[in-house]
């Protein structure tokens, strides 16, 4: 996969994500971060899908680069 962006959640927050996701069909990753959260991970997503990945996290994710450090 070639990530374009991510979310940043707390522990609490994943379980229910992920099966939203799941349900939804959407391509992604999952990892812990050293600070106790969670990244969820996501390539370039077809529009359809992004809109509903954005109403899931509640806005624009993060945009992934080099520096990101997250996987």
């Amino acid at each position: 996969m070639n990530p374009s962006f991510y979310y940043v959640v707390t522990w609490r927050e994943a379980t229910d994500i992920r099966r939203k996701l799941t349900n939804l069909g959407a391509e992604y990753i999952v990892t812990s971060l050293p600070n106790g959260e969670v990244a969820f991970v996501f390539p370039d997503l077809p529009v359809r899908i992004y809109g509903s990945v954005r109403q899931i996290f509640g806005g624009d994710g993060l945009i992934f680069s080099d520096s990101s450090r997250i996987i």
